[in-house]
């Protein structure tokens, strides 16, 4: 047995790990939640304490395959915590899916090592960091210019801000306000036009062109379902509006007369429907989530989450395809294990009054801030606030925030 794994084994190992911990988080997200604490869970289940508090930790704070390796129990002590859950009248399909990644996980072990806690040994001593991490900004960067190369299009930032709450005015749905700001686009004569993508949910949008705001002005439930702060708006675009196009999920914006200069876009989006909300039987998950259409040097996203439920969430990120379905995205991360990228989405959480521009390192974050809370006539002490920044993302993805929501 080599000393050392390469990275394509420890890509493998990652992998793995993430599938297993989804068909283990599966049974898990069956038990009742008063059962999915480390002490309620083993005294519903009368398992050990140690054995279950490595699963609640597994479950909630491995954010890749390889922490999922480490912090899993032995597949023996696996076993006996899946026999204590069948015989508490579980799923027989969630039990047999989690047996059978018991199997995956002594296969994996055996297939490296002698034992758990060798291949745990032996993933640390291949210093994952340095092999898998190393210059992956720079990999980044080299795939931004060979994108922009080729497409003709660049971006210099894309900063997403949204809020997701409660509405107001029907408490059983979730609702969403977004404020996308497009800085910087440049664009050559064989470009794609740009594209707003538009995509709701559960929630059908009926709306053909964007209505104009001034960032000043607070329109709250009023606001269209798409419009266009104005003040932040190039007014090229702003002339071009009538000329705007609805694809099946997207709004078009015209070839402008001054591409070649760069142009910006502040968009607004209102999903007052979003989603059946998770306290009123809908999906016990939501997401937010921004598209790479465009080849962009940076990326940052803030979601304000309504402290009603930033309180009974768990909150992650991750990159994933473009093309999966929105109805798909509203789920639990884990069942994407697939579709996810190997790459960082660091999350970081923050006050609602923090300084974005400092944190994120973007000068007109305060502004962008200011001016979604502004619009929507929202109260910012209500909310708990969730960063991502990442330079040079990956072109033609999606990085997203979740929330997994703790219901019984």
């Amino acid at each position: 047995m080599s000393k050392t794994l390469s990275r394509s084994e420890l890509a493998l190992i990652d992998r793995e790990g993430e599938r297993i911990k989804n068909g283990l988080s599966n049974l898990v997200d069956d038990f009742p939640n008063h059962a999915k604490t480390i002490t309620g869970m083993a005294n519903w289940l009368n398992a050990n304490k140690s054995t279950c508090q490595r699963m609640v930790e597994t479950i909630n704070k491995a954010v890749d395959g390889l922490q999922v390796i480490h912090s899993l129990p032995g597949p023996a002590g696996l076993r006996g915590f899946i026999d204590l859950a069948e015989q508490h009248k579980m799923n027989a399909k969630l039990v047999e899916e989690a047996r059978a990644m018991v199997v995956r996980f002594e296969n994996l072990i055996y297939e490296y090592s002698r034992s758990h806690s060798a291949l745990k040994a032996l993933i640390k001593s291949s210093d994952k960091s340095a092999q898998t991490q190393g210059n992956k900004s720079e990999q980044r960067k080299a795939l931004f210019e060979a994108s922009r190369t080729v497409t003709g299009e660049q971006m210099e930032n894309l900063f997403f801000a949204c809020i997701l709450k409660e509405n107001e005015q029907d408490h059983k749905y979730l609702q969403q306000y977004t404020l996308t700001f497009f800085d910087n686009c440049i664009k050559t004569e064989t470009a794609r036009p740009l594209v707003i993508p538009v995509g709701p949910s559960e929630q059908k949008l009926e709306s053909e062109k964007p209505e104009l705001i001034s960032q000043g002005e607070e329109v709250a439930d009023k606001l269209a379902n798409v419009s266009l702060i104005e003040e932040l708006t190039s007014a090229s675009v702003v002339k071009n509006i009538s000329e705007f196009t609805r694809g099946e999920n997207s709004i078009i914006i015209p070839a402008l007369p001054d591409q070649a200069d760069g142009f910006n876009i502040a968009a607004m989006k209102n999903y007052p429907e979003e989603q059946l909300g998770p306290f009123y039987g809908g999906k016990k998950a939501s997401c937010v989530s921004v598209q790479v259409r465009t080849p962009i040097k940076s990326l940052y996203m803030v979601c304000f989450l309504e402290r009603s439920y930033a309180m009974r969430s768990v909150a992650n990120a991750g990159i994933y395809s473009m093309n999966t379905q929105l109805a798909t995205m509203i789920t639990s991360p884990d069942a994407l294990w697939y579709d996810r990228f190997h790459d960082e989405a660091d999350l970081v959480l923050s006050s609602h009054d923090a300084n974005f521009s400092e944190k994120l390192k973007y000068p007109m974050a305060n502004e962008l801030v200011d001016s979604l809370f502004t619009v929507t006539g929202c109260d910012r002490k209500e909310y708990a606030a969730y960063m991502v920044r990442v330079d040079y993302p990956i072109w033609s993805t999606a990085y997203r925030i979740y929330f997994q929501y703790a219901i019984d």
